[in-house]
């Protein structure tokens, strides 16, 4: 695994990291049934979709593996020095591996009750920030959503910042969309903004749009706002290759009550917030940084 770069810089902002962060902060360290983080659609160099038995969302994509675990955690990771043993706040890494047919993708799901109707998406908002290796090619990760239409299908909304005019190598960068964000096309930049994949929904057919728009869209519109958020979560990856990013934080208007949800390796304990409180009285507010 490559560490090195985004070790060092996250070792540099991690005393800060969690500072300033809120009673209502979750902190997420593992993937799997405990924090409702999964491995989703997460393929190795050769394209392969790795499932595991702990880390893979098995509802739909059947039984794992150990073995695919293993392999899920070569390319999705907590840390917050780069090292997988080392205690302390820190970012989720996502890598995109040295091939065009890698993917890191994950997503927290609900597919019992969901994580509200689609018309929900109307009022949608997310900040989330993240850094990103300064590699052969610089990419941001994707933001995606996942409805369950009407028609039975599955879709998945996808939001991806330009490269060019949306993030920084070698550096922490902050992405923030709502539903009224729109798209544009970046020359050869490659497009800023909301693509709809499902079996029957071509994602270039409405790059371009906000979401308010795709929902106002005459094909599917009403399939969508009429369906339930199932998942949300983040990718890096597929045509990505030799690019890795660590997501620090995540305010999703879905997810915790729309209150920041925290990436590291350890959970602080009780007496850890009361002390990282104060600090914060001292160093100001970090949420919305």
């Amino acid at each position: 695994m490559r560490h090195a770069t985004l070790a060092t810089s996250v070792l540099a902002v991690s005393a800060f990291s969690g500072m300033s962060a809120t009673a209502a902060t979750q902190y997420v360290s593992a993937l799997g049934a405990t924090s409702g983080w999964y491995s989703d659609d997460t393929r190795n160099t050769s394209g392969t979709t790795l499932v595991g038995t702990n880390s893979s969302y098995t509802p739909w994509y059947g039984a794992g593996t150990n073995a695919g675990d293993v392999a899920i955690a070569q390319q999705i990771y907590f840390t917050d020095t780069g090292s997988s043993t080392t205690n302390g706040a820190g970012v989720l890494v996502l890598d995109g591996t040295t091939s065009n047919s890698g993917k890191s993708s994950v997503k927290f799901f609900n597919t019992t009750t969901g994580l509200g109707s689609g018309a929900n998406l109307a009022n949608f908002t997310a900040s989330y920030r993240w850094f990103m290796d300064n590699y052969t090619s610089t990419r941001t990760p994707g933001l995606s959503l996942v409805v369950a239409g009407t028609n039975g299908l599955v879709y998945s909304l996808a939001y991806v910042s330009s490269p060019v005019s949306n993030s920084t190598p070698q550096a922490w960068n902050l992405s923030t969309v709502d539903a009224n964000t729109t798209t544009s096309q970046l020359g050869t930049t490659g497009w800023d903004g909301w693509f709809l994949y499902s079996n029957g929904a071509p994602g270039g057919s409405v790059a371009g749009r906000s979401l308010n728009q795709i929902l106002a869209d005459a094909t599917y519109g009403s399939i969508l706002s009429g369906g339930t958020v199932v998942a949300t979560g983040f990718n890096i990856g597929s045509s990505q290759r030799n690019c890795r990013v660590g997501i620090d934080w995540v305010e999703n208007s879905l997810l915790n009550g729309g209150d920041r949800i925290d990436f590291g390796v350890a959970i602080p304990a009780p007496g850890a917030l009361a002390l990282l409180g104060v600090a914060g009285l001292a160093g100001g507010r970090r949420r919305r940084a």
